[in-house]
């Protein structure tokens, strides 16, 4: 029962073949953002959420001491375990599941999968790109200005492009992707 509604977030290890034509494709970049909104809902609820809560129910005194600063401090950690989750996902995998499910892959500017050290160094510069709204917009405009790579990916060799999901279900079993009912209903081929 759960197979079909995960479908389209998790992401296999055998990747899907880039469309390395796309990286600079309006598109792309919007499905970037909704790819990023997931895996930012993904890493607060699953995973810091949880852990809110128990440290309010651990350290009771100090948490309520703390009162609105929580949620101040709470969006402060939620970046290093964004960058964390991201870094996982795209080294292991070439994608998190936001981008699972936005149809993306992250690889090496000449095509390859994306290396240990190159999604080190992209996640790591998410706290670049983050540090305050100057940056965000400077980082947004060049995105839009060049060929749609933020600050880290150019520091890393890397581009975010769509893949492309095989077109036949043996192809797909070869290639270790996923041929579910729920998946193939969805239209949703690529994990």
């Amino acid at each position: 029962m759960i197979d079909w509604k995960l479908d389209g977030f998790l992401p296999s290890r055998k990747q899907p073949a880039p469309v390395l034509e796309t990286a600079s494709d309006f598109d792309v970049l919007l499905s970037r953002g909704g790819a990023a909104t997931i895996d930012l809902f993904v890493c607060y609820v699953l995973i810091e959420f949880p852990l809110i809560y128990v440290s309010s129910v651990l350290f009771g005194e100090t948490y309520e001491a703390l009162g609105e600063y929580v949620v101040v401090l709470s969006l402060l950690v939620l970046l290093p375990i964004y960058a964390t989750y991201s870094f996982v996902f795209e080294w292991r995998y070439g994608r998190t599941p936001g981008m699972v499910n936005r149809g993306l892959l992250v690889v090496m500017a000449d095509g390859r999968p994306c290396t240990y050290r190159a999604s080190a160094v992209r996640n790591l510069f998410l706290y670049v790109d983050l540090l305050g709204v100057p940056p965000l917009v400077i980082g947004f405009v060049a995105a839009l200005a060049t060929d749609g790579r933020r600050l880290g990916d150019h520091v890393a060799g890397t581009v975010v492009v769509r893949s492309r999901a095989p077109t036949n279900r043996d192809e797909a079993v070869s290639a270790g992707m996923n041929t579910s009912a729920g998946a193939r209903a969805g239209g949703n081929d690529e994990n």
